[in-house]
């Protein structure tokens, strides 16, 4: 009997595992798994990963941090290899953890960066997943926390829009972590318990150091729960332990945060302004914002579905909030999430203009779309909610399996990005270095960030440099103001240290192609010499005495570095300390929580989820009713077809626009649909103009590069989606106007001749086949 006993309490902690990390481990969380493997199911399916989007730049980035980690720097702040090779202090000021960890993944082999990066994707996939469950968990049971991870994972943003069209791997992993915070901080202030407090120290210090902007706005949710737990639902005491924890977050990632503010005045941060960069021209429509997710054309070269959150969850999340009203169980706590919610939709809209161009600092956020990705996981607990449904065990499941399948019925587009076929192969220095001289960038950015301000003209690539890195080791002297009787030998050395030999017969300057940033010391046999910064050009050069000696230049820590370490050391040990004092959980807490979803409800969820995934692979793939592919030379996307030949090299295939019928101040959405004719060599920009009469030019918008994409790069097989905004000035007259599109190219000025158009054809313009009415203002 007493053996039974004990069985039975067994069976029930596993069931219910009352552990310091959570309430439960249960057959939700295999669940959550499974829906993150749907979710990543493209990268699985596909080799490699595209080379069309951003993921390109953080693979490059990994490999960079990866030589410097083999090289045994912990952690490096310095980009040797960027900037053909002059360097610069990207790691310094840029968020590290998606870096280290994509090195940790592939036991620091930087040549396997894909790998290492493709490893994030598909984990992040996992890992939001499940903290999505865990969170959808504390409100709505198991039932409602698979439900929040489908949510969550099959997010338009989340599943296709960040991974696939923008390919921002370090957003990806930031987001990936805003559930396990949400759920960490929820149960800090509900539940207390030592492994609470630490997981929300430990996934905070995770977002914040996974992604910048991510991470400042989870911090910023952080701030605004824990003031609705104390001030609105009169938690204080609790405030104490959830002080801490933010401090301990703080203290524990100092070493990144400080020596990013305390040397952001060394630095160009060219993030914002006008141009692609300028927050005014990514506002979304609530039109938009609404809109189901359409088909894909797998003609197109890079992926563009609307900027949507999934009106679906949305209708899911108003649900849950109603079942929660009528039966009265946790309303005040999901209030929290249904106004952030609803703020999270305004900052994405026109309507919350004013308020990004008076706050300051809002404008490196760039993309008010951004926050389509905590908005997602803010829906996750009204959206669970529906799990406190009162019915029967049957029912229960029947309806929450068909939400569930509804959700992954109406999110199959995102499931079928364009297939990509790229290979990188190894990621070596010399790939980094060819990959910069093709063109798209910079340092593994597009506006000449992080670039110190002692280089006030950029420098183009030096030949003696970049062919060092074929015939190491890297040569960054330089050798033309070098007189016939002065010889320097480069040593081979480690990405933070240059060395050489020099003989001279009398004192001279050593210029080197070496960016300056503080941090960088120059030694001459082992004694400090003073660095001079060359003007425009911000190298390094130093003096060095007649006679033979060893010049060693080598990036060091600075005080505010130092300082950071220290704070994060003390830090460490104070969560330590904390851990030991922390009390333990309240046994009423876990009565407090909503009752957990019973063996049938997730029965049924698990067959919805078998059978969801048997159509996909036996009907839906081999049917392709969830993407198309547009004939050559065609672009079937487009809402409006019209052809045009410019020059022989660009063809006009067709046009979006977002209304015919406007007022002065609004906004029109244009987007053009080219494809090249031909490989370019040449990188050409891209023009709209609102003209009335004609050539007379009211609104316009130019692309340096069409799509964001270089014309250098574009296939000859794959269209490119332009999309153009023009804004109406306030004054301008009513009428009947036309669209005027072209190509030219920036460095002569000159446009592309229409060679053949089917109608609107101008010298070196085309007119759109669509008119725009202008009416007047009403008062």
């Amino acid at each position: 009997m007493l053996a039974l006993k004990e069985k039975m309490t067994m069976r029930n902690r596993l069931a219910g595992f009352p552990c310091t990390f959570g309430h439960c481990i249960d057959w939700g969380i295999a669940l959550a798994l499974l829906i993150g493997v749907i979710a990543a199911w493209p990268f699985l399916a596909y080799e490699s990963l595209p080379t069309a989007t951003d993921a390109e730049l953080h693979i490059f980035r990994i490999a960079e941090v990866g030589y410097s980690l083999k090289a045994d720097n912990p952690y490096p702040r310095w980009a040797a290899n960027f900037y053909h090779g002059y360097g610069y202090p990207i790691f310094n000021y840029y968020a590290p953890l998606t870096y280290h960890l994509g090195n940790w993944l592939t036991l620091l082999h930087p040549e396997q960066a894909v790998a290492g990066a493709k490893a994030i994707f598909v984990g992040a996939a996992l890992l939001g997943a499940v903290g999505a469950y865990l969170l959808g968990r504390e409100f709505g049971g198991r039932g409602g926390g698979v439900l929040g991870a489908a949510a969550f994972a099959f997010s338009p943003y989340i599943m296709l829009i960040n991974p696939h069209v923008r390919g921002d791997l370090a957003e990806v992993l930031g987001l990936a972590w805003v559930p396990w915070v949400l759920w960490s901080w929820e149960r800090l202030w509900n539940d207390g318990g030592k492994g609470t407090f630490a997981a929300a120290v430990v996934t905070a210090s995770a977002a914040l150091l996974s992604h910048n902007l991510t991470g400042l706005t989870t911090l910023l949710l952080l701030v605004a729960l824990s003031a609705w737990h104390w001030l609105l639902e009169g938690r204080s005491t609790r405030f104490g332990w959830a002080l801490l924890a933010g401090m301990l977050t703080a203290a524990l990632t100092a070493y990144f945060w400080l020596p990013f503010l305390l040397e952001r005045q060394y630095i160009h941060l060219d993030v914002a302004g006008e141009g692609h960069y300028d927050f005014r021209n990514h506002f979304v429509f609530l039109k938009e914002l609404l809109a189901p997710l359409r088909r894909l054309d797998w003609r197109a070269t890079t992926t563009n579905p609307p900027m949507t959150t999934g009106p679906f969850s949305l209708l899911l999340a108003v649900a849950g909030l109603a079942v929660a009203a009528r039966q009265r169980t946790q309303l005040r706590q999901l209030s929290f999430y249904a106004l952030a919610v609803f703020f999270c939709l305004w900052l994405i809209t026109p309507a919350s203009r004013p308020l990004w161009e008076a706050l300051p600092g809002m404008q490196f956020y760039q993309f008010p779309w951004r926050f389509l990705g905590p908005l997602a996981a803010l829906l996750v607990p009204p959206v669970a909610s529906l799990g406190n449904i009162k019915l029967p065990a049957k029912p229960c499941a029947g309806l929450l399996s068909g939400c569930l399948g509804l959700l992954f019925f109406i999110t199959l587009p995102g499931l079928y990005p364009i297939p990509w076929t790229s290979d990188f192969g190894p990621v070596t220095p010399v790939a980094l270095i060819e990959a910069e001289l093709r063109g798209r960038w910079r340092g593994t950015t597009s506006t000449n960030d992080f670039v110190p301000t002692t280089v006030t003209m950029i420098p183009g690539p030096e030949q003696s440099l970049v062919n060092s890195y074929y015939h190491p080791p890297v040569d960054r002297v330089n050798r033309y103001t070098l007189s016939d009787d002065i010889r320097v030998t480069v040593l081979d050395d480690v990405p933070w240290r240059n060395t050489f030999i020099t003989q001279a017969p009398k004192k001279f300057l050593l210029r080197l192609y070496l960016f300056y940033f503080p941090g960088w010391k120059a030694y001459v046999d082992g004694q400090e010499v003073p660095i001079k910064i060359a003007n425009p050009e911000g190298f390094i050069t130093v003096w060095v005495p007649e006679g033979e000696h060893r010049v060693v230049l080598r990036f060091e820590d600075t005080p505010p570095r130092r300082c950071g370490w220290i704070i994060a050391g003390v830090g460490g040990i104070i969560l330590l300390l904390a851990l030991w004092r922390f009390p333990e959980r309240s046994p009423k807490s876990s009565e407090q929580l909503p009752p957990s979803t019973d063996r049938t409800v997730l029965m049924g969820l698990t067959i919805c989820l078998g059978c969801s995934m048997l159509l996909k692979s036996l009907v839906f793939d081999p049917a392709g009713w969830f993407y198309y592919t547009s004939p050559q030379g065609e672009a079937r996307a487009a809402r409006y077809q019209q052809k045009a030949d410019f020059g022989g090299e660009i063809a006009l295939l067709g046009f979006d626009v977002s209304s015919t019928h406007l007022r002065p101040g609004d906004t029109l959405d244009v987007s053009v649909y080219w494809n090249a004719e031909r490989p370019m060599t040449e990188t050409y920009q891209s023009f709209v103009h609102l003209v009335y009469p004609e050539g007379q030019i009211r609104a316009q918008s130019d692309h340096l590069n069409p799509a964001g994409f270089p014309t250098n790069l574009w296939p000859t097989d794959r269209y490119i989606k332009d999309q153009h905004r023009l804004v109406l000035p306030p004054d301008v007259p009513p009428g009947e106007y036309a669209i005027s599109v072209g190509i030219y190219l920036l460095r002569t000025n000159q446009r592309l001749p229409v060679l053949w158009a089917e109608s609107g054809a101008r010298a070196d313009t085309v007119i759109l086949k669509q008119m725009i009415t202008v009416g007047e203002v009403k008062d």
